[in-house]
């Protein structure tokens, strides 16, 4: 089985689990339409050369990911995310507007993208809050509000189409990273004391079972078969698309490599 890896990360231990694999990284891949024919080019091979694809998109590249994925998913390539999904998870704004749709337990949250639009956030968010700024898709400052009045601190200075805040109410409670791949769940429990999801103070832990329906749960809301869901105090205040394979191999002691390649060689 030929492996297509589009990822800036080696990740030698899943390439023992195929016969054949090929890394790029995003820009060695180069889809394209000519003569209203789409393809996508690997270097000197085309697309269709490859049984499965591991992609390790990063979600400053969401639109063109997406792009990619789409050509991926109608060549009916195994992937192990999906481009909605992939997209969804890279727009932090988005996402957390699809998981309360899909009745998934979330903190109340708002979503803005300038100053004038944190007027009277206060009265419909209670503090402490965990504010978040966003740029170009990748988060740039994280921070704990313990008083509603900062929220139009914490939003100074933002104009429309620069950035995106998110203002969740914060429960402090039992914190988890938790890898899904398909039906294999890894839970890392975060041990720090305070509100923040660490991921220098883990260890491995089976994950109660209420938690792990709200993981799998969240991954088939979402559409993908790998992602990585961060839970504070049994709600889900994330959801990445590229889990640290190697981490969650390392603390564990179970093989995410191997759950990964079973889901591509489904």
């Amino acid at each position: 089985m030929r492996l297509l890896k589009i990822t800036e990360r080696k990740l030698p231990e899943l390439d023992e689990l195929f016969e054949d694999v090929r890394t790029v990284n995003v820009e060695q891949t180069s889809p394209r339409v000519i003569d209203d024919q789409d393809s996508v080019r690997i270097g000197e091979d085309s697309l269709e050369d490859f049984d499965a694809v591991f992609a390790d998109i990063s979600t400053k590249n969401a639109v063109f990911g997406r792009v990619l994925l789409e050509m991926i998913e109608e060549r009916e390539i195994p992937v192990n995310y999906s481009s909605t999904a992939f997209f969804t998870m890279a727009k932090k704004n988005y996402l957390y507007h699809v998981l309360q749709e899909k009745s998934i337990p979330t903190p109340k949250t708002a979503v803005i993208a300038d100053q004038k639009a944190a007027r009277n956030l206060e009265n419909h968010l209670k503090g402490p809050l965990e504010a978040r700024k966003i740029e170009e898709l990748q988060e740039v400052e994280v921070t704990k509000i313990d008083a509603v009045e900062e929220i139009h601190e914490f939003a100074e200075g933002v104009d429309y189409g620069n950035s995106v805040l998110l203002f969740s109410e914060l429960s402090e409670g039992e914190k988890y990273r938790c890898f899904i791949a398909g039906e294999k769940i890894i839970g890392l429990k975060d041990t720090s004391d305070g509100w923040k999801v660490k991921s220098d103070s883990l260890s491995y832990s089976n994950i109660p079972g209420d938690l792990e329906q709200i993981v799998r749960d969240t991954a088939k809301v979402l559409g993908t078969k790998v992602a990585e869901v961060i839970l504070r105090d049994g709600q889900v205040v994330d959801v990445n698309p590229n889990p640290d394979l190697e981490m969650y191999h390392s603390i564990s002691g179970k093989n995410s490599y191997e759950a990964v390649a079973e889901v591509l060689k489904e």
